[in-house]
């Protein structure tokens, strides 16, 4: 008989099917990210406990991939926290909502980061404790470190068409089509690439390298905050061909 392997979950989407089952998106420590169906998940004497919902963290019970079956079997799911405080600020519920997507974004299925998934956990649960403001950079550095992590963070210490190295900026362009800085030299190798400070350098740099501790720090600067959402928002939208929904809301 095929059992079923027991992984840290966390619930990224929630989808109801036919009367009693659901669609789940997981990320899992154990087995990446997992599209999966929750047969009976909404009984409340079954292994669901009436169902899950998208942020909620817990253990999963995964079995095999059947040889041909688009989606994964599970087997249960055990709430350990559904982050109850990100639900009392909109604000927050934004951030968090954010967070999701961006992993859906940048995961794929089946592939294992546990680094990835340790630090979602470690965003939410700062997103759930931090004041609305300080919840904003949190998410900042959590999209930051996800870029750096895959390999999307831009170039921010030299410029990527001639190789000077980035000193003292004050101004210079941040090029989605090159991959990084351009100095006011390089500037006609995009003449669209929209224009940074150079405090958004010095600070998209430390953001991406962490901790999150790191973003929590830049919350007092209303401005530096909202100039580092708009350079991310662009470069995201750049790296994904597409912008997420969720940056709207943030």
């Amino acid at each position: 008989m095929i059992s079923a392997r027991r992984t840290q979950a966390l619930a990224l989407r929630a989808f109801d099917y036919a009367e009693t089952s659901q669609i789940l998106h997981l990320l899992t420590r154990d087995e990446g990210r997992v599209h999966g169906i929750a047969k009976g998940a909404r009984r409340l004497n079954g292994a669901f406990h009436g169902g899950v919902d998208a942020l909620q963290l817990g253990e999963a019970m995964i079995y095999p991939r059947r040889p041909g079956a688009e989606l994964r079997t599970l087997g249960g799911f055990s709430v350990k926290t559904h982050f109850p405080r990100l639900r009392e600020s909109i604000a927050r519920f934004h951030v968090a909502s954010h967070l999701v997507a961006l992993l859906l974004a940048f995961t794929r299925e089946e592939a294992p980061d546990a680094f990835v998934f340790d630090l979602a956990v470690s965003a939410l649960r700062l997103v759930e404790d931090c004041d609305e403001v300080q919840a904003e950079a949190v998410g900042l550095g959590f999209e930051a470190m996800m870029l750096h992590h895959a390999g999307f963070l831009p170039e921010l210490t030299q410029c990527v068409a001639c190789g000077k190295t980035a000193r003292n900026v004050e101004t210079a362009r941040l090029s989605p089509l090159r991959g990084g800085l351009l100095c006011r030299d390089c500037v006609g190798e995009d003449a669209s690439a929209p224009q940074v400070t150079g405090a958004v350098v010095a600070a998209l740099s430390k953001i991406g390298d962490g901790p999150l501790a790191a973003a929590v720090r830049l919350a007092p600067d209303a401005s530096l905050r909202r100039s580092l959402r708009e350079t991310l928002d662009g470069w995201t939208t750049t790296v994904l061909d597409r912008p997420l929904r969720t940056a709207r809301f943030l």
